[in-house]
């Protein structure tokens, strides 16, 4: 677990400070993509940044636009994001069994969508969920890295079932690793979906004696059905969130009990339930921005126990730029390294940001409509020569932007003469490098094209 994403770490360091070279623009949006303060960031592509840069993995969130052309004048005054102080894990309410269990209790190829939904509430897999307590004297049986902390968190038939939570890792995210224990000694679950396919976490060396550190036994057969992700959730308006490829992520395996900061007191920033999935909930995590006007926001989904999984761009409607098909005349500029670009969140920067910001007031009369995004909601650009708040976007990435001097030179180089991608407001505007589109509700959310975020030399 920690041990091994630990050391899996510290090499990928070792061999990219050698290896490769620095990141910038849409690569660099990358990063952002592969990693968060404080949090995970769930996003598809992994990345570094500069020499000497920690690979770093990510998980994102995404907006969807609303399906109606604005109003040519009247400000609109978005539903302002409620501050939700970061919840302590609670009391979960373990899903009844279903009465009249159908089928065999075995993993299934295909779930069909209302299963997994009925099976979250009725579990046929026996789990009973409990609130995290910390169970210290449980570390020596399950880890080498004492720096971890166990919790008990349920039991299922003669077994206990205790996550191990790694200390956040530069910002990245506190790994977790799921174990039960029973009479035969102590198990660590591999793959925790029903669905055959679904990600299974990476796994370790295993000793001769068929043990893992000779500690524990790996487990690829113990399955939960609470701990199975339906392929989509509606949160209404046409707003659907996906989970497969956040679940087909090359960074999953290391996350697929999901990031445990919630449980060690690891900065998430706030949680808003949106909807309930039996134990699991969807929802939005925002924190504020320094950007005035914006809050930034992901899209997740939190476990029976606590942890968060963070959806990627693409699982959320508007997270993928070059999906947004645009309007005659409204064609970007491309990225000049050719590399895939993604949603960013325009209040954050490169290292650990989240996918987008949502609006507090927005006016109508600022934006036009330029395009589409994949799943067919609105797109808007700001007005020719732009408005108040790409000006002031593009001027805080361009400010917080930072890299190392020439060679023989001390000090950073911060600012403009960093090399920020986007010097002027005309070239930023041309690349289509901000663009608005609503949320499920109504709200607004502004998006930062993956290659417009700040310059940045490394980021961990």
């Amino acid at each position: 677990m920690s041990d091994e994403l630990h050391a899996l770490l510290a090499r990928a360091s070792n061999d990219i400070e050698g290896a490769a070279p620095g990141l910038d623009g849409g690569r660099l949006g990358l990063v952002r993509s592969a990693a968060r303060r404080r949090r995970i960031a769930r996003r598809t592509a992994e990345s570094f940044a500069g020499v000497g840069v920690v690979g770093v993995l990510g998980v994102g969130l995404w907006l969807g636009l609303g399906q109606q052309t604005p109003e040519p004048v009247v400000p609109v005054v978005t539903p302002t994001v409620t501050p939700t102080p970061t919840p302590t894990p609670s009391p979960t309410v373990t899903p009844t069994p279903s009465a009249t269990p159908t089928g065999p209790v075995v993993r299934e190829e295909s779930i069909d969508d209302a299963t997994v939904l009925d099976r979250l509430e009725h579990p046929r897999t026996g789990e009973v969920w409990q609130t995290p307590t910390p169970a210290p004297d449980m570390a020596p049986v399950l880890l080498l890295d004492s720096s971890d902390t166990v919790f008990l968190v349920g039991s299922r038939g003669p077994a206990s079932i205790y996550v191990a939570v790694a200390a956040d890792f530069y910002g990245m995210g506190a790994s977790v690793d799921l174990f039960e224990v029973d009479a035969a000694g102590p198990r660590r679950v591999a793959c925790p979906s029903a669905r055959t396919g679904d990600a299974c976490a990476d796994e370790p060396a295993i000793g001769p004696d068929g043990l893992v550190a000779g500690l524990y036994r790996w487990d690829t057969e113990t399955f939960y059905d609470t701990l199975t992700l339906p392929r989509e959730v509606d949160l209404g308006g046409d707003f659907v969130l996906t989970t497969t490829r956040t679940q087909q992520s090359s960074y999953f395996p290391y996350w697929v009990f999901g990031d445990g900061g919630t449980l060690v007191d690891a900065e998430r920033g706030d949680q808003r339930v949106l909807r309930r999935l039996g134990p699991l909930a969807v929802v939005a995590e925002t924190s504020p921005s320094e950007v005035p006007g914006l809050t930034n926001l992901d899209y997740a989904i939190t476990t029976p126990f606590g942890t968060t999984i963070t959806l990627t761009e693409h699982d959320v409607p508007g997270g993928d730029f070059d999906a947004i098909r645009w309007q005659p005349g409204f064609e970007p500029t491309p990225s000049d390294d050719g590399g895939p670009l993604v949603a960013a969140s325009p209040g954050e920067g490169a290292c650990f940001g989240r996918t987008f910001s949502q609006e507090t007031t927005h006016v109508a009369a600022q934006w036009r409509r330029a395009g589409e995004t994949a799943e067919g909601r609105p797109v808007f650009v700001p007005v020719e020569g732009g408005n108040a708040m790409s000006q002031a976007v593009r001027a805080w990435q361009e400010e917080i932007s930072w890299t190392v001097g020439a060679e023989g030179a001390d000090g950073l180089v911060e600012g403009a003469e960093a090399g920020y991608r986007y010097p002027t407001d005309a070239g930023f505007l041309a690349a289509n490098a901000l663009y608005a589109f609503q949320g499920p509700a109504g709200e607004w959310f502004l998006a930062l094209r993956s290659d417009a975020v700040q310059a940045v030399w490394e980021c961990v």
